[in-house]
């Protein structure tokens, strides 16, 4: 064999011998095959195929050792030579350490909280945009408006009840209209008073019963 046709790369030292390129990378780890055996250093070291075989007739165990030709012989299959060609059966993961360590825990817990504050918050402002929900200060204004329309209408009315009390009592319409306005404003009056300290008493949330 001419000296260039001696250096060969790995993969093909290990063809040549009849093992898998992994087994010669043990193999110079192990130091199977070293100094002149080797040309170059690192993963990009190329092998001198004739040394590298003296070597490993020398340093393998005398199952795996080569032949004359430089091929693998094996008076019987090793299980450390054949779990380079053989899918290793995957091994049961073993169960981590679990240390409990109060403090993180303590933090747990508070992130935990803070999210749960965070989420109840983004959804009552969904609420809010969907309309399910509205300001307090929204509520009392609308409520205040809602009922100045039903006092309005009340007084728009009074006129007409006016004029059938007065007939039906032999009274003047006049009479009457001023009776009805001075009664009816009054309790307006009084209503406005209660309904302001309603109000007044809002919460600013309330419990949702349909979450």
């Amino acid at each position: 064999m001419s000296l260039a046709a001696d250096i060969m790369t790995k993969s093909a030292f290990a063809a040549h011998v009849g093992v898998s390129a992994g087994r010669i990378s043990q193999y110079i780890a192990e130091r199977k095959i070293f100094g002149e055996a080797l040309e170059g250093e690192g993963r990009n070291a190329k092998i001198r195929a004739s040394v590298a075989v003296e070597q490993l007739r020398k340093t393998l165990d005398p199952s795996q050792r080569f032949g004359a030709n430089g091929t693998a012989t094996r008076s019987a299959p090793v299980a450390s030579e054949l779990s380079f060609d053989v899918p290793e059966k995957p091994k049961a993961p073993l169960k981590p350490t679990v240390i409990v360590d109060p403090f993180i825990d303590e933090v747990a817990a508070e992130k935990l909280k803070q999210q749960k504050i965070t989420t109840a918050r983004m959804e009552r402002e969904e609420a809010l945009e969907l309309g399910r929900y509205m300001l307090t200060d929204d509520a009392r204004r609308e409520m205040v408006k809602a009922v100045a329309e039903a006092f309005k209408v009340m007084e728009q009315a009074t006129p007409e009840m006016a004029k059938a009390i007065a007939a039906q009592f032999s009274v003047s319409t006049h009479d009457a209209t001023h009776v009805l306005l001075k009664a009816f404003r009054d309790h307006r009056a009084k209503k406005a008073r209660d309904f302001a300290d309603a109000a007044a008493e809002l919460e600013e949330h309330v419990e949702d019963e349909q979450q």
